[in-house]
């Protein structure tokens, strides 16, 4: 039984691994687009889908800020929605703005009538994006679609209203405002006052999934699914929600009023957003033998990943996004395994990042610009957490627990910069030894000295 366990175990690290490779691309199909100059600060999305028309029609007010003039703004945005017009408001009129495609998913808007001064502008996008909703009955589009006008780097709070036929249902981040039932179709609106990094939506026909509702207390958690039995879906979501009241307790109070998992066949992994789980397939198998290592990670982003945002693009975001929930992810198995459980799951992965270390393959965390490669992904999921370990130890219990709680309270809805981060630490840090300690381990290759 040892054998079969430790074999699961090693598959399933390395499922982790390759889920750093699906996240490399999701971040690194395009480029940064836009300086600090330009900011967005909402979203409000009206969209219908109709099942004859192959494409959702989708209307954005997006609502930037500008430090400075401007006579242009760079947006990434699908090249195969088809744009109807781009406006912007100004003195009560909707004025139509210039644009060009000036690359693969780049969109840039020109103001040819003068230049725009620094302040707040509403901008109107009206245009359909394709789906395959002809040949399935399921749509999901994320930010890696491109499917909304955005800036990579940059978060913003967003309202969604969706309108699809009778019978079908949304899903997306943030929470469920409202559903307005008419005649022949259904109008389903999402919403985050909190700014989020990415807006998935998935349209769905309800008859063709089996869903689970859970409601304890602070603690909400739906789940569609379509391969499992209801047992094994109870004691998913058990888990979830033992997972989500530690973090509770010891970080702070959940963002939403919900938690939505959501079993997807189309691939691998896990995707988080938001309020909002999509778990792959052969993820959710593990989960229904009980290896929750992908369950409690995502869970843990919703504290820091998607709860509180990594600057994406900037030196540490690896690091804070990735190597951070996953050393929350072991607080957690420490708290409910044992201190043997923790040890292990620490260690086991520092084992295969000591078969390179210090070699010509081993970079230094900081380093890091995508986990493109086993190495890279290793070092964050192996060496980061036990970094962070260190860091826990030097600083002490309780004081770290008190670090956690004031990075979430602080930077809940808001990007942290690895700077930032180095602040909050130097909080609990009288002599300047923890921030010593922990430069030196991000920045040197190798094993860190016990």
């Amino acid at each position: 039984m040892w054998l079969v366990f430790h074999h699961e175990l090693k598959r399933y690290i390395m499922k982790i691994i390759k889920l750093f490779f699906l996240l490399s691309i999701v971040f690194n199909n395009t480029t940064l687009s836009q300086t600090s100059i330009v900011k967005i600060n909402s979203y409000d999305i009206d969209s219908k889908l109709s099942l004859n028309a192959g494409n959702i029609d989708i209307n954005v007010l997006c609502q930037i800020q500008t430090s400075d003039s401007i006579s242009s703004v760079q947006f990434i945005f699908n090249s195969e929605c088809n744009i109807y017009s781009i406006e912007y408001l100004e003195e009560g009129n909707w004025i139509s703005v210039p644009y060009k495609l000036n690359g693969k998913d780049s969109l840039l808007l020109l103001f040819n009538n003068g230049i725009l001064e620094a302040n707040k502008y509403l901008l109107r996008f009206n245009y359909s994006f394709p789906t395959n909703i002809l040949n399935d009955s399921l749509v999901i589009i994320d930010r890696g679609h491109r499917w909304y006008p955005l800036i990579l780097d940059q978060i913003a709070t967003f309202k969604v209203s969706c309108n699809v036929p009778k019978g079908y249902y949304v899903l997306a981040a943030g929470n469920l405002q409202s559903v307005n039932n008419y005649k022949d179709s259904t109008t389903f609106i999402w919403e985050s006052q909190s700014a989020v990094f990415k807006m998935p939506l998935i349209v769905f026909n309800s008859s063709q999934f089996k869903r689970a509702e859970f409601d304890s207390l602070d603690i909400s958690i739906g789940f569609y699914y379509l391969n499992a039995d209801s047992f094994e879906v109870s004691t998913i979501i058990n888990e979830a929600a033992k997972c989500i009241n530690y973090f509770s307790k010891n970080i702070g109070s959940y963002s939403y009023k919900k938690l939505t998992l959501f079993e997807v066949t189309q691939w691998e992994g896990i995707n988080t957003a938001s309020g909002l789980i999509m778990i792959g397939t052969q993820s959710l198998e593990m989960m229904k033998q009980k290896y929750y290592d992908g369950l409690n990670l995502t869970i843990a982003q919703q504290w820091i990943g998607a709860g509180v945002f990594a600057k994406y693009g900037a030196p540490g975001f690896w690091f804070l996004a990735l190597s951070l929930p996953h050393y929350l992810r072991l607080m957690y198995l420490q708290q409910t395994k044992g201190e043997e459980s923790f040890q292990e799951s620490l260690h086991k992965p520092l084992a295969k990042y000591k078969e390179f270390s210090g070699k010509e393959n081993d970079i230094p965390i900081m380093d890091i610009d995508s986990p493109n490669s086993r190495e890279k992904s290793i070092i964050l999921y192996g060496k980061g957490p036990y970094v962070i370990s260190k860091i826990q130890n030097a600083m002490g219990d309780e004081k770290w627990l008190l670090f956690l709680q004031n990075l979430y309270e602080s930077f809940r809805g808001k990007i942290l910069t690895y700077a930032e981060f180095e602040k909050q630490i130097s909080k609990y840090d009288e002599n300047g030894n923890i921030l010593t300690l922990l430069n030196k381990l991000i920045t040197q290759k190798g094993m860190p000295k016990d």
